[in-house]
Parts: C-alpha cells; structure tokens; sequence
C-alpha cells in the first residue's frame, strides 16, 4: 500500500508540474470532495468499500455535472478539467483508505 501511494504521489507532483491552476483547483476540491464523503460515510456505516465507493461516485459525478455546467458558459476543453477531477478522487480515496 506505501508503494502504492508512493507511486501515486510521484505521479501527481510530476503531472502537476506541466499542468495550469485551474487544473490544481479540480485536483484538490475532488481530493477533498471524495475524502470527506468518505470518511462520512465510513463513520455513518463502518463499511470501507461502501465508503470508498460513495467518495469517488459522490466526486465524478459533481465533477462531471460542474464540467457539463461550464461547458454552457464557455467552449474550453473539458477533457483535462475531468482528468484532474478523476486524479484528485483517487488521491482523496488512497488517502482515506490509508487512514481507515
């Protein structure tokens, strides 16, 4: 599990290294969007899987549905915005489920 998240961390600080600030900000409220949601639900039922399954499902789709939201205001590429949202869904898991 170290090698894992060690891996993951390696991967994130050289992904972010090539990536803008708006990118970061999905990065990091998907982080914290699926931790909190897990960590809720894994206190509300006990049950690791159901938590760390709520926390990414809870966290694509608000991602997804902001993304679709933009995609009426502007044309920008949302392809990247939903890359970071799945990068910082699973750092926000790996980080929850190395705490549970």
């Amino acid at each position: 599990m170290i090698k894992l998240f060690c891996l993951t961390l390696l991967i994130t600080t050289i992904m972010s290294a090539q990536i803008q600030n708006d990118e970061l900000i999905h990065v990091g409220g998907s982080y914290i969007i699926s931790s909190m949601t897990a960590a809720v639900i894994y206190n509300k039922t006990k049950n690791k899987k159901k938590a760390l399954i709520c926390g990414l499902v809870v966290s694509l789709v608000l991602g997804a549905g902001k993304e679709v939201y933009d995609n009426r205001l502007s044309t920008k590429d949302t392809c990247t915005d939903l890359i970071s949202n799945t990068i910082g869904s699973t750092l926000g898991l790996v980080t929850i489920k190395i705490a549970i």
